[in-house]
């Protein structure tokens, strides 16, 4: 089955990654340790709707010693990270002009997703968007690439999908998309035409 849709990752695909974890660290002395303990705990359950991050934050944002509101914090964080690599969305409006469907798919609480929908401009540029908040599953479980599918109404040969994480990657293949890991703008021009031909744009 040719492709026809191309799927492609937020952070650290369609956006440049870490420059919060950077600003934080750097301007406000919250280093990645610290935030670890969030991130890597009940953040988890925001990512897939069973949490409200301006819920889940405060008593962390206490211990790092932040001054401003929740709010603030947020607005901080969101617009720290309101970095997309116009190379690859360039990528995406040439392969829309060529007929291919272009979705976003990406791990994101309810509130970052909104603003990569409306303030990053996302919900204009690809013809769809999956965020894990909305769907209540998080790559890489297989649930997530399968409601994907079944929206899409295609088959998995039918996609092909672009991530930074090895796991993403491998949970799509498991569904049988095509799916590459994405480490830098060059590699991907050069598989993409391995998948697509030069025709594309």
């Amino acid at each position: 089955m040719s492709i026809r849709a191309a799927i492609f990752d937020a952070d650290g695909v369609t956006i440049f990654p870490w420059r919060a974890v950077q600003l934080f660290e750097q301007e406000y002395g919250i280093t990645r340790e610290m935030a670890s303990e969030f991130f890597g705990g009940v953040f988890a359950d925001c990512l897939i709707g069973k949490a409200d991050l301006k819920e889940a934050l405060p008593p962390y944002l206490e211990r790092w010693g932040w001054q401003a509101s929740v709010d603030d914090f947020i607005c901080v964080w969101f617009e720290a990270e309101n970095a997309p690599d116009e190379r690859v969305i360039d990528v995406v409006r040439a392969l829309q002009e060529s007929g291919y469907i272009c979705c976003l798919a990406s791990n994101q609480e309810k509130y970052r997703a909104e603003y990569i929908r409306t303030q990053m401009g996302f919900g204009e540029i690809f013809d769809q968007l999956f965020f894990s908040g909305e769907l209540g599953c998080k790559k890489p479980n297989r649930a997530y690439y399968e409601r994907i599918t079944e929206t899409l109404g295609l088959e998995g040969l039918g996609i092909l999908f672009w991530d930074d994480s090895p796991s993403a990657v491998e949970g799509a293949r498991a569904c049988g998309w095509n799916a590459e890991v994405y480490s830098d703008f060059e590699e991907f021009e050069v598989k993409l035409v391995s998948y697509l031909g030069h025709g594309w744009r």
